[in-house]
């Protein structure tokens, strides 16, 4: 059985094809969740489409502590720092982004993300599907 190309060749030198994500899929889709934290998208398509388009982690933070995100390639050099996307103040959630079409275009593949909420911090990966 032909195992699959990680690289989507014509596509872009670092693109992770759909194979390589569905094959990834097991341990990339288990929830990373710390009391009521979590990742909502780890699948990201920045096609322009308004679906999938950024990376999106809600944190619980009723003590409005200091939140801070930040994304790592595998190799551990920064990409990029989140951004606040929305606080909900009836239920204490903020919600931190990374969009990887800004600053830096982010290539294919699979990223760490860093969430520090004061004195915790989260970390899980991320995959960008071009």
């Amino acid at each position: 059985m032909k195992k699959p190309e990680l690289l989507n060749k014509g596509v872009g030198s670092a693109a992770i094809s759909l194979a390589a994500a569905l094959l990834l899929a097991p341990a990339l889709m288990a929830a990373v969740t710390v009391g009521s934290s979590r990742a909502l998208s780890r699948l990201v398509t920045p096609n322009g489409d308004s679906r999938n388009d950024t990376f999106v982690f809600q944190c619980h933070n009723p003590s409005e502590l200091l939140v801070k995100g930040e994304i790592f390639d595998l190799k551990g050099r920064k990409v990029a720092d989140m951004t606040l996307k929305e606080i909900s103040l009836t239920d204490s959630y903020y919600k931190m982004e990374w969009n990887p079409n800004l600053g830096m275009r982010a290539a294919g593949g699979v990223y760490i993300y860093q969430i520090t909420v004061g004195e915790t911090v989260i970390k899980g990966t991320v995959v960008v599907i071009r």
